[in-house]
Parts: C-alpha cells; structure tokens; sequence
C-alpha cells in the first residue's frame, strides 16, 4: 500500500514539474514574440516602408510550437531558465550551455538547426547550400565557420534586427549591436549593402 501512494505521489511531482516546463516555455517563447512586436513597432514608426515587419512579427517563432522543435524548446528554455537563476548565461561572454536540459545538445542541436533552416529571420534559411549551416556541437549560439547570407531580403534582416533587440531586452547582458559585432565575419558574412541596412536599424534602439 505505501508502496502505491509512493508511486502515485512520485508521478504527480513529475507531472508538476513537467506541467512547470510546458508552462515556462510557452510564458517565455510568447514574452519573446511580444517583445520581437514591440521591436518591430519601433523600426516601422522610423522606416514605415517596412510595415510588413508588423505581420512578419504576428507568426515570429511560430514553429517552437510544433514539433520537431517543440519538445527541445521545451529543454532549452528550462536549462536558460537555470542558468539565469545560477548567474551562468552569458553567450557575449561564452558562458551558459552547462546545465543539463531535459534532452542531450544533440537533440537540441538538431531542433536548432531546423529552426534557423525553416525561418526567414535567421540568416542560414538563406544559404544556397543548406548543408554550409552549422552549429558549434559545444554552444548552439555559436559556428564552426562563417557562412555567406548575402541573400536575405531587407525585410528578412528587418525581423533579424527585431530578434535580437528582443533577446538583448530579455537577457539584458548584451545590446543588439554587441550581438552583431560579436558575429559579424564569424558566424555570418553580411554584403557592404547588409551591413549598412543593419547599421540604420540598430540606429532605432541607440
């Protein structure tokens, strides 16, 4: 008999705890959809000729709701939430990426990837070569080289702009301009014509 309560009790602390996981991914991933929007308003009230960055915003991450992506989000936005509580995410500084998720980096390497493939806002959707994308099997936020994105589209960069100002609102470690100074010929090669585009936008939150 008590050996059935303990059990009983034990799935239900599981569930909890699953239920807790579920929750802070779909808290997190909508603050940063709503956060993204409000970037978006910004760089449209400046440059109204990209407006259509307001719709772009309304379906921004729409995919981290399905999976195959889904379930690693889940992961990925628990081991942060841990990270942020211990002080030891920081991807400006190289930390974060240590606390263990709910699946192996591989799998959420693999979410990543398809993420950043199946999204117009992340410069690899854009490769001519699929295959070139690639992600640092130690850090998810890193390359192991940098990849040609001189196809994306002012309005694809627009919402790439919006992203990061989003993300550097939420972490609060790094501006949208360290991010890009950080990655720029190293992750990603951008055109002369690109860089300036990016220029103007960050201009918006400076």
């Amino acid at each position: 008999m008590f050996q059935i309560l303990f059990q009983q009790l034990t799935e239900a602390l599981e569930t909890s705890i699953e239920d807790q996981k579920l929750q802070w991914f779909v808290d997190r991933t909508n603050k940063h959809i709503a956060l993204v929007t409000g970037a978006a308003e910004k760089i449209v009230k400046v440059y109204p000729e990209f407006k259509d960055l307001l719709q772009r915003a309304e379906v921004h991450d729409a995919s981290k709701f399905e999976e195959p992506e889904k379930t690693p989000y889940i992961s990925i936005t628990w081991r942060h939430k841990l990270e942020n509580e211990q002080g030891e995410f920081d991807p400006i500084k190289g930390k974060g990426y240590q606390t263990p998720g709910l699946l192996d980096k591989e799998e959420e390497n693999k979410a990543t990837m398809h993420h950043i493939l199946n999204n117009r806002h992340h410069p690899e959707y854009h490769l001519k070569n699929k295959s070139d994308a690639n992600i640092s099997n130690t850090d998810r936020d890193k390359s192991d080289k940098c990849v040609d994105v001189s196809l994306m589209s002012d309005l694809d960069i627009a919402e790439m702009i919006a992203d990061w100002q989003a993300m550097s609102e939420e972490l609060g470690t790094n501006t949208a301009r360290e991010w890009f100074n950080k990655q720029k010929d190293v992750r990603w090669h951008f055109s002369n014509q690109q860089e300036q585009l990016i220029n103007k936008l960050l201009g918006v939150f400076e």
